[in-house]
């Protein structure tokens, strides 16, 4: 059973195609596996990003205007999840990747935040 769902080059922990037990590698000796390619690469290139709108929305998150932050850093990512990878504990997340951006800005006092944003949702990244 495991050999009909993953591909040759993956083990499938010692099971045969039927789920015996078997001594015989599942892939040929010297195959390798490639990664799977970031979101951004299959689809053509990086995300654009709209830098007045990641401004406000962070902005709006802290409770300042756009104009009160100062946009340091902004960076395409690809989250590994619905929690944008900062999940809390017995939080639940969706377990899909999500097209992002990360984010540095400098608040009216100097000091600078860091955030993940993705599907909507603007995350402060601990301290």
């Amino acid at each position: 059973m495991c050999a009909a769902i993953l591909p040759a080059s993956v083990a499938c922990n010692g099971l045969g195609g039927a789920g015996t037990a078997t001594s015989e590698p599942v892939a040929p000796p010297g195959e390798t596996v490639t990664a799977t390619p970031p979101l951004a690469a299959l689809s053509g290139g990086a995300a654009t990003l709209d830098k007045a709108a990641i401004t406000g929305d962070v902005a709006a998150s802290l409770g300042l205007a756009p104009d009160d932050i100062e946009l340091v850093l902004v960076e395409a990512a690809t989250w590994p999840d619905g929690c944008l990878g900062l999940a809390e504990t017995g939080q639940v997340c969706s377990q899909a990747l999500v097209e992002g951006w990360r984010a540095v800005v400098r608040l009216p006092d100097g000091t600078e935040r860091r955030f993940r944003g993705g599907n909507g949702r603007v995350i402060a990244e601990p301290r």
